[in-house]
């Protein structure tokens, strides 16, 4: 039984070895104009013809597409991901789509227009093949998206990693304000600390934008839940030392909502006090 065992894994493991070589020399043929038209039909038809222990190796080889690659071979490496999400059943695939999205996304930015426009069409056809995977409002994926960008979003400030952040931070806040009204997003404390990373990275630095954020930031001073009234608070703290000099005209609305919550009765009623003191003070200095 252990032999049978152990051949069976050796014949895996050759098979496995085989689709990467395959895939791999029909990829090297795509750069030349001879012979692309048969190499895309035979990737085509392997892709299509993949089974369970095949798709590692597959998405492996063709997820290895570079930047200095020609054209038509980062093209069509996007377009497999599309015939993929077609070609098989949504259990078979759903594995392997943080895989297929992450090599999709490498070519956003890419210079070729049609690569681009590729990269479009993976997403759009891995999204229409298995929209509970990419569609579903899951909570858990909400918070971790949300506080990852507000990390990343601190960390570029810090180090000036883009000069240009507050721009397309401001172009951005709209969008999150937008998302974070919508009844179906539930991650809504951490929706108010990333607001407070893009408020503190001059993501709020116009008047248009503050009359968009900062009501939106009072309201959620009355949310049920604690954690979103203190992440509120802390934005709202955030603001204030940012743009204190263009939320003159907010201040009595801010402060009234800070006393209506003075005595609060879930969580520290001292944060709120704390946090209006220095929104006041910000705003008169």
């Amino acid at each position: 039984m252990a032999s049978k065992a152990l051949q069976q894994q050796q014949q895996g493991g050759s098979n496995e070895e085989g689709v990467r070589q395959r895939v791999n020399r029909c990829m090297m043929k795509l750069s030349d104009r001879d012979t692309e038209a048969m190499a895309a039909t035979e990737l085509d038809a392997i892709a299509r013809e993949l089974t369970a222990d095949a798709f590692p190796p597959f998405l492996s080889a063709i997820a290895d597409a570079r930047p200095t690659d020609k054209t038509p071979l980062r093209r069509h490496s996007l377009r497999l991901l599309s015939l993929l999400s077609h070609s098989h059943p949504a259990v078979a695939v759903a594995p392997h789509l943080p895989r297929m999205l992450a090599a999709a996304l490498r070519r956003l930015r890419d210079p070729d227009s049609s690569v681009r426009a590729a990269c479009v069409d993976a997403v759009r056809s891995m999204a229409a093949a298995h929209p509970p995977a990419l569609i579903a409002q899951d909570q858990c994926a909400q918070i971790a998206a949300a506080l990852s960008l507000a990390a990343a979003i601190d960390t570029a400030a810090a180090t000036a990693l883009d000069p240009d952040l507050a721009y397309h931070l401001q172009r951005l806040l709209p969008r999150l304000v937008k998302l974070l009204r919508s009844n179906a997003f539930k991650a809504k404390s951490s929706m108010l600390s990333l607001l407070g990373s893009v408020a503190g990275a001059g993501g709020a630095g116009t008047a248009p934008l503050l009359a968009l954020l900062v009501p939106c930031l009072v309201e959620s001073l009355a949310c049920n839940d604690w954690s979103s009234r203190k992440a509120a608070a802390e934005s709202l703290s955030v603001l204030a030392i940012r743009e204190k000099d263009l939320l003159t005209g907010f201040r009595s609305s801010c402060l009234s909502s800070f006393e209506s919550r003075k005595f609060d009765k879930v969580g520290r009623k001292d944060h709120l006090s704390k946090t209006a003191a220095k929104f006041g003070a910000f705003c008169l200095s």
